[in-house]
């Protein structure tokens, strides 16, 4: 049973899943603060503990859920045909994205990785029109500059705000704009997995077993595994665990119903929320600039809620106008017509990037999952 509303076409359910699971990514960074700090685990560590967990939450899923065939979906966990090469790439890329943004977090300034890895959704509407052939609109355009330009004021970057250290490494910029990409490929992976029907749970192992694989290898650059030393930690790391894996899931699914473009737009409202738990959980205070980020951020959002809203009202125009043409008479005769097909705007398919910047200080999980 879909919990879609009737009232929402399915690429606006999309895009509010897509803002709940930034909420949710943003709420997974702080808990992956407050054991980094706390605790003192490696997010390394934390990612490791989130792709077990995950894992084992999707292989119950794929043994529950059957195909169209009636198969299931355990006998074929990546896809079949030139779907499986679309899940095992997001998996690749989504653990090659991991180790960019981790190296990018652990040799720049906070803010300028920040900025660096919130460029992606300039780099995702270029690509989205030359794979999926997705229309650049000027207000697509508007939005996603909005969208950046408020992330570099709440970041604020010491290459642009001045403050940093002269030798910094290039390797490190060049990594955070490799993670950039990284996180806009994903994107565009899950839009195409979209069409070509593969299921959420395929698309979320693919992440579970790179993501395990690659913390794997760069755990040992990042300090010392070791167990939760009291049970506040233990909460904490199920939290990472859980709320993590609910926004992982919510991203892959609504990630197939809406246009990379607006979800990448969307996906990066991240880090206003991250904030906003930095200022409740962490008592940070903010600036001048980070309150006109805020507002940049959250303006290129209701811009994309207000041209939803008119979509929608036109698409129910058209129903109106085509169902009472369904009703008036041919021919003269008196044929009662009972076509009440409604304009949907969309065509529906059959189903549905590491914990945003780990809260301005503990984000290591990358956001390119």
């Amino acid at each position: 049973m879909s919990l879609q509303p009737h009232w929402l076409s399915e690429e606006s359910w999309g895009l509010v899943l897509v803002l709940i699971s930034a909420i949710f990514y943003a709420l997974a960074g702080a808990f992956v603060k407050l054991a980094h700090i706390q605790g003192g685990l490696p997010s390394t560590e934390l990612v490791f503990a989130r792709g077990i967990f995950q894992g084992g939450l999707v292989v119950l899923g794929l043994y529950l859920c059957r195909d169209a065939k009636g198969q299931r979906l355990i006998k074929h966990p990546f896809g079949q045909g030139a779907a499986r090469k679309l899940v095992w790439w997001r998996g690749i890329i989504g653990g090659a994205g991991f180790l960019l943004d981790y190296h990018c977090m652990s040799v720049l300034p906070l803010g300028d990785a920040i900025t660096l890895m919130s460029l992606y959704p300039i780099v995702t509407i270029i690509l989205a029109r030359i794979f999926l052939a997705e229309e650049i609109k000027t207000m697509h355009v508007a939005v996603t500059v909005a969208s950046v330009v408020g992330a570099v004021f709440i970041a604020q970057p010491t290459f642009i705000f001045g403050g940093g250290s002269e030798d910094v490494p290039t390797l490190g910029y060049i990594t955070g704009l490799l993670g950039s990409l990284c996180l806009a490929s994903i994107l565009i992976l899950i839009r195409k997995a979209g069409k070509v029907g593969v299921h959420t749970f395929q698309l979320l192992l693919s992440w579970a077993m790179f993501g395990v694989l690659f913390s794997v290898v760069c755990g040992p650059y990042e300090g010392t595994w070791t167990l939760p030393s009291n049970s506040r930690i233990w909460w904490y790391t199920f939290g990472v665990c859980s709320v993590g894996a609910g926004a992982h899931f919510m991203l892959n699914y609504a990630g197939r119903l809406a246009p990379a473009g607006l979800v990448s737009v969307v996906r990066a409202s991240d880090i206003v929320w991250a904030y906003c738990f930095e200022i409740l959980i962490f008592v940070q205070q903010p600036n001048k600039f980070t309150w006109i980020g805020v507002v940049l951020v959250l303006g290129s959002l209701v811009a994309i809620g207000i041209e939803k809203v008119k979509q929608s009202q036109a698409g129910t125009t058209k129903s109106v106008i085509k169902h009472r043409s369904s009703d008036l008479p041919s021919g003269g005769e008196d044929t009662p017509h009972n076509d009440h097909r409604t304009f949907s705007g969309t065509a529906r398919s059959d189903e549905e990037t590491p914990e945003v910047m780990m809260l301005m200080n503990g984000h290591t999980q990358g956001k390119a999952e």
